[in-house]
């Protein structure tokens, strides 16, 4: 097995934040453009996914890992967003929804980043 960079992953997820936010301001400034198709990315799991980073059990009191996105929750299905008559399928509620999930998903990710740096500090100082 091979060691996880921790900076790398979340450098990696950084990029997949940045690329999300660019495909949402993108489907905002065409949202009055007659026939446009909203786009998105596909989820960061997938990305993660493809990586081969996975959880395993290293001592045997640990639980298992479970695959697939936790077991206990439920899933629900996503409501479909109107569609204008010229054809357009942006809908600006939808984007900005996106948009509030990148923005949160990125302070998280900075905040765990920050404290795993000053813990890295804390501990090379001895």
């Amino acid at each position: 097995m091979e060691p996880i960079n921790f900076f790398s992953l979340a450098s990696q997820q950084n990029r997949w934040l940045s690329v999300r936010q660019s495909v949402v301001a993108q489907n905002v400034a065409n949202v009055n453009t007659p026939g446009y198709k909203a786009l998105d990315v596909e989820p960061f799991e997938a990305v993660l996914n493809s990586t081969g980073v996975e959880m395993s059990k290293t001592e045997a009191q640990h639980m298992s890992p479970v695959s697939g996105a936790g077991s206990d929750a439920e899933t629900e299905e996503k409501g479909k967003w109107q569609v204008v008559h010229s054809g357009n399928s942006v809908s600006l509620e939808e984007q900005m929804l996106k948009a509030s999930e990148v923005s949160g998903a990125y302070a998280r990710n900075t905040g765990v980043m920050k404290t795993f740096h000053r813990m890295l500090l804390a501990s090379s100082r001895g």
